[in-house]
């Protein structure tokens, strides 16, 4: 397939370009400089122009892109990143016909939910409870509305405390302190996004990553692995 892979200079985006590569033509898109792959886009993606542009000629999008932590209050640019950036990538696959679509969202959208309930993929409807995780119930309203208005197979991965399991560092450099019943690696991120982009018959359809004990008493990422055929290579020891 030819994909282009948007946030590619990313935490999760750098592992998803590299497992991508493997088996499809990539492009990757960011508003960084990226390293490692044959076709490259360095643009905003708040540039609606631009983003349209890119996305011609692809068959699929897959999409990283996750404004920095600390950009979410009321001056940051994150959670105009997240809600206006998403929109300018669907609307850019509609115009362009992109039949499938994965979106890497977060289980922040059921924030709002009382510690203890069980977080399924359809549980609904979405509750947040700060503005990063209103910005990712923004993102799974504007992916479900896109599926429904105008039939994009969409896929919606839903990890929660995302690091890389070498260098034990988060998605914001800091140090890893403990793990939590969401842990997961951003390399088991990036192939949870490569089965949703290749398994079949997905028309609208959310899924749970997690990578610990905690995580499958408090998911539903045992549906995850059977209906993508994925699992976490990396696991970790953490309950609820």
């Amino acid at each position: 397939m030819r994909v282009l892979l948007t946030g590619a200079a990313g935490f999760v985006g750098r592992a998803a370009l590299e497992l991508l590569s493997r088996n499809h033509q990539v492009t990757a898109f960011d508003i960084k400089a990226v390293t490692g792959g044959e076709r490259t886009i360095q643009g905003d993606i708040l540039d609606y122009k631009l983003v349209e542009a890119a996305v011609a000629g692809h068959d699929a999008v897959v999409n990283t892109i996750m404004a920095p932590n600390p950009t979410y209050g009321p001056d940051g640019p994150g959670f105009t990143i997240n809600v206006r950036g998403l929109f300018n990538l669907l609307e850019a696959a509609r115009v362009h016909g992109i039949k499938r679509f994965v979106h890497t969202s977060s289980g922040a959208v059921h924030t709002g939910y009382p510690t203890g309930t069980f977080l399924a993929n359809d549980l609904y409807p979405l509750k947040a409870g700060n503005s990063y995780s209103l910005s990712k119930l923004l993102q799974e309203e504007l992916t479900r509305n896109f599926h429904e208005q105008h039939g994009m197979s969409t896929a919606a991965i839903r990890p929660w405390s995302i690091i890389d399991a070498d260098t034990m560092v988060t998605t914001d450099g800091s140090p890893v302190k403990d793990f939590s019943w969401g842990t997961i690696d951003r390399r088991d991120v990036a192939s949870s996004l490569v089965c949703a982009l290749e398994t079949p018959g997905i028309t609208y359809e959310c899924f749970y990553v997690t990578a610990t004990p905690g995580g499958y008493k408090a998911t539903d990422v045992a549906r995850t692995e059977k209906r993508l055929g994925w699992k976490p290579a990396r696991t970790f020891d953490a309950d609820l």
